[in-house]
């Protein structure tokens, strides 16, 4: 009988890989929907060290890395909690500089930014979310501004953090909290919301 690890290796043979590196030794199943990704272990060895440790001699997916065969199918890495196309966009934006992230909105960042974090690649995006922050400052949706000022917070980038949060409490939006759920970090947003309407007043003073 063949084990798990084949059998889901197996099925991904029989699934549409979008090649985000093309000629990669690992497929990412991503999301609840098993999204598959062709990307390459060293690549994202070199750009992540949550995945340099993950790939490395102590854990079951470096061995498995390591056991292949030529001949074998890809190695098939499964992160059903995260979002395919923040993981599709986080790879354009760092193999190749992809010009099509330019165009990623407000919504997009935020999720890329979750990715950022979660897999400790701030310093990778220094140029990226400085051009995305940037180009969305002219935002005045209260939403896009929440999803941006979230973004700046785990992108670690306090100019635009402070910008976005003054232009969140300007915005004098009664709650925040529906932005909250989808939120990885709910502390986080409930602490943000709360420092919000703890301002309202105060600007409201102000006008």
């Amino acid at each position: 009988m063949s084990n798990p690890e084949e059998a889901t290796e197996t099925v991904a043979q029989h699934k549409f890989v979008r090649d985000l590196i093309p000629g990669g030794d690992l497929i990412l199943a991503v999301g609840p929907h098993r999204t598959l990704l062709r990307v390459a272990s060293a690549f994202l060895c070199e750009i992540s060290p949550v995945f340099a440790v993950m790939f490395g001699p102590n854990f079951e997916e470096g061995d498995r890395l390591r056991n292949r065969q030529p001949g074998d199918p890809e190695m098939v890495l499964e992160l059903p909690d995260d979002d395919p196309l923040a993981f599709d966009n986080t790879i354009l934006v760092l193999y190749g500089s992809d010009p099509s992230t330019q165009d990623c909105d407000p919504d997009d960042i935020q999720k890329i930014s979750i990715l950022v974090d979660k897999y400790d690649m701030v310093s990778r995006f220094a140029f990226a979310s400085v051009y995305w922050f940037a180009k969305y400052a002219w935002a005045d949706d209260p939403e896009e501004t929440w999803q941006l000022t979230t973004a700046a917070y785990w992108m670690q980038n306090p100019d635009a953090f402070f910008t976005f949060s003054k232009k969140l409490v300007k915005q004098l939006q009664p709650s925040h909290l529906s932005y909250v759920t989808s939120m990885p970090d709910k502390v986080l947003g409930l602490r943000l919301c709360s420092a919000c309407a703890g301002l309202v007043p105060f600007m409201l003073t102000q006008n």
